[in-house]
C-alpha cells in the first residue's frame, strides 16, 4: 500500500461541498465527505421533488459523475439517483445551487443537462 500525504484533492472536494451548501443556505452539518478516493459527498436537502412528494431528497457527488439528485429510499437500500447535473465534475457551486431549486420547485427553469431514464 502506498501512502499518499498530500490532502489537496481531499481539501478541494471537501471546500466545492462547502460552497454548494453555501449557495444553498445549508449548513455544512447537512454535509457528508468522504475525501479518500474514490470520493463522494452527500448533501441533505430541505423539500421534496414533486415527482417524489414522500421521499427525502439529497445531492450527491462522486468523482466520476459529479452532482446528481437523488431520493431516499424507505427501505434504507442505496439512494435512487433521479437526475444528474451534467458532465462538468466541479461546476460553479451556484450552477448546482439554481439546478437544486429549480429541481425542488418543479418549474423547469434551470435546464437540467442530463435526466436520467431520458
Amino acid at each position: 500500500m502506498e501512502l499518499d500525504f498530500d490532502d489537496t484533492w481531499t481539501r478541494g472536494v471537501r471546500r466545492h461541498v462547502r460552497l454548494v451548501a453555501r449557495a444553498l443556505g445549508l449548513s455544512p452539518q447537512c454535509c457528508c465527505v468522504q475525501g479518500e478516493r474514490p470520493s463522494n459527498a452527500y448533501v441533505a436537502l430541505d423539500g421534496r421533488l414533486p415527482d417524489f412528494p414522500g421521499r427525502e431528497v439529497a445531492l450527491l457527488w462522486d468523482e466520476r459523475h459529479g452532482w446528481s439528485l437523488a431520493i431516499e429510499t424507505h427501505s434504507g437500500e442505496d439512494l435512487i439517483v433521479v437526475e444528474q447535473h451534467g458532465d462538468e465534475l466541479r461546476p460553479e457551486p451556484s450552477s448546482v445551487a439554481r439546478w437544486a431549486r429549480s429541481a425542488l420547485r418543479g418549474d423547469g427553469s434551470a435546464p437540467v443537462p442530463n435526466r436520467v431514464g431520458a
